[in-house]
């Protein structure tokens, strides 16, 4: 997003709207950027820490380890642990309901967009504002499964409610500052998360010597397993009008078109910051089409049938059990919106600027490149000797 600008050649700091989508981690040559650890270590977690887990983890250990035996390893290590995939069905079937639905609204706005990213809800809510209006008023899968775990073991007076956390193992590190973060769109059920690639080690430690009989016969075809690849979302939705777009740069190109009135014969847009989906975020542990290929191999072997029942989803979905609970406020916009007249005004002078250039987008300057320095510079935040 050009956001980073390197002051004095020695400080960096964002002056742009950073939407965590962490492409400087990935890029930067000294690695002296981090994802922010959620957690100090796993045992600071705690005895009673709840773990609900994204369907990716299920392809970081290759095609030969079933998603069972990963489940197995995971509560070998944490006493609760819950499998996201149910109640990403449960979330495709309330999609369904949402968009027969809205058909038959004269006002409708079309396409829909997936709130699933929380990259791709920065991106809308700082860059497209006029299209918050278009994403999915549906609680994510995570948000879903936290709340329903809570309520769960407070109604079950299982454990006290100061005792216990609810926390999402993910990919993506975007998720961890999304769930503390004031500027997300909605209220977060969540207490935390922890990345994939921080207990990998640790898991495919503890799967270890498992008996084969324990395996075998412990998991079914679901239609959430093929959620972790970019149109895995969309594959399980049935008589919907879907498009599946993943990489941050073809999101934003197609965000472009949505707001020029571009495709609305299309219902529902899936969104992913992260190239091929979820199996290339920042916090997995494995080549992102390796993984990809192991879950081809899996959604193969064991399908993507559905197990929900369709009437007690519908009258969940009609008490409004998946509606999102979103914030009052929007999220601060950290960019300035300026008139036509102040747009046109400050084109002409990042033009004048860049005609002066040398163009060599070497970054010694600062900024991240020679058209964001005629921007620094025009916008009084840079000075031209800088150049």
């Amino acid at each position: 997003m050009q956001a980073i600008r390197v002051r004095d050649g020695r400080l960096a700091r964002i002056e742009g709207a950073c939407i965590d989508c962490g492409r400087c981690i990935r890029v930067c040559p000294k690695g002296a950027i981090k994802v922010r650890a959620p957690v100090r270590d796993i045992g600071w977690l705690g005895p009673h820490a709840i773990m609900t887990v994204s369907s990716v983890i299920y392809t970081q250990f290759g095609e030969d380890v079933m998603p069972i035996e990963v489940l197995l390893g995971l509560r070998r290590i944490f006493r609760y642990v819950h499998d996201q995939a149910y109640v990403y069905e449960l979330f495709n079937m309330a999609t369904e309901f949402y968009i027969r639905e809205a058909r038959e609204k004269e006002r409708v706005v079309w396409p829909l967009i997936s709130p699933v990213c929380p990259v791709v809800n920065r991106v809308i809510a700082h860059h497209f504002p006029h299209l918050l209006k278009n994403i999915l008023p549906i609680m994510t899968p995570g948000e879903i499964a936290a709340r329903e775990l809570k309520k769960r073991l407070k109604a079950e007076k299982l454990l006290n409610t100061q005792e216990f956390k609810v926390y999402n193992i993910t990919p993506c590190s975007s998720r961890i500052s999304y769930i503390e973060s004031v500027d997300s769109l909605s209220v977060s059920y969540l207490n935390g998360a922890l990345g994939i690639n921080e207990i990998y080690k640790l898991v495919k430690k503890n799967m270890k010597g498992m008996k084969e009989d324990i395996i075998i016969d412990r998991f079914t075809g679901i239609a959430g397993l093929g959620w972790g690849v970019s149109g895995g979302e969309i594959a399980a939705l049935d008589d919907v009008r879907c498009l599946a777009v993943s990489g941050i740069h073809e999101v934003i190109r197609h965000l472009e078109k949505i707001e020029m009135g571009l495709f609305e014969d299309i219902e529902y847009m899936e969104f992913r910051a992260c190239r091929e989906g979820c199996v290339g975020g920042l916090m997995t542990a494995v080549d992102r089409y390796e993984a990809k290929r192991t879950l081809q191999n899996l959604v193969a072997k064991f399908g993507q049938g559905r197990r929900l029942r369709y009437p007690q989803a519908k009258r969940a979905y009609d008490e409004g059990w998946f509606l999102a609970e979103r914030k009052n406020a929007l999220p601060q916009d950290p960019v300035k919106r300026l008139s036509i007249s102040e747009g046109i005004e400050r084109e002409r002078r990042v033009e004048q600027v860049f005609e002066r250039l040398p163009k060599k987008e070497c970054g010694a300057c600062g900024s991240p490149g020679c058209r964001t320095f005629a921007e620094d510079v025009a916008d009084g935040t840079a000075k031209m000797e800088s150049c």
